[in-house]
């Protein structure tokens, strides 16, 4: 897939905003708003596959499958990156057609850890990051099925409480966060300034929170980075 049509792809799936602040950034100024996420297992209806997908395997990819990930295009997580976060007890569950990846996710048991936002899990927490469709495969609700099998898998393994953030304009992770009963907790805002100082504030709480839990921005200092 070329650039400019990795573009167009990117037009016809996100928010129109999120292109002007994608904007902004090719000028040393990141505006990313952030929502944090609970979620997990609910009394929602599991999501289907669209037809034809029958063939399909699903399982935690192991240090064989980081190189298919590796050369996605236009993705920024190099081999040695994500063999560390393997070594590191990070999981990644993946869907394969007909051996062929064409989806992913990852979970991290310890902390949630995203640009800065970090917090320490419990034993019944988990972190869900890096979900990710391949381009000639969207559309056809792989994304929320992927995501709920995840749910169950780490319930099996005692994971109740589950968060993820998403980029207030990232339309479909939005959709299906909030088709499998995902609510949004906390609104924070991060901001980057010419590759300098970053620091993070809570705009909203929408729920308590949990005993013990600080705010997703609390433990970020403004820095040089």
């Amino acid at each position: 897939m070329n650039y400019w049509k990795y573009i167009s792809e990117k037009a016809r799936y996100s928010h129109p905003l999120r292109l002007v602040i994608d904007g902004f950034w090719k000028l040393g100024i990141s505006l990313r708003p952030l929502y944090l996420f609970r979620e997990g297992l609910s009394d929602r209806a599991a999501p289907e596959l669209e037809g034809g997908f029958e063939e399909y395997e699903l399982g935690f990819l192991g240090a064989q499958d980081m190189g298919v990930i590796a050369d996605i295009p236009f993705r920024n997580t190099s081999l040695v990156q994500l063999n560390s976060r393997l070594r590191e007890g990070k999981k990644c569950l993946g869907m394969k057609y007909r051996g062929e990846l064409v989806a992913f996710t990852w979970c991290d048991f310890d902390t949630c850890n995203f640009d800065g936002f970090r917090f320490n899990l419990s034993e019944d927490e988990a972190y869900l990051f890096d979900m990710y469709t391949l381009v000639s495969h969207r559309g056809r609700g792989i994304g929320p099925y992927l995501r709920y099998q995840i749910y169950r898998e780490l319930d099996v393994l005692g994971k109740k409480n589950l968060y993820s953030i998403s980029d207030c304009f990232n339309t479909p992770a939005l959709k299906f966060k909030m088709k499998l009963g995902a609510r949004i907790i906390e609104l924070g805002l991060l901001v980057e300034l010419f590759g300098k100082w970053r620091f993070a504030r809570t705009l909203r709480k929408y729920e308590p929170r949990t005993e013990n839990r600080k705010s997703v921005a609390d433990s970020l200092d403004m820095k040089v980075l």
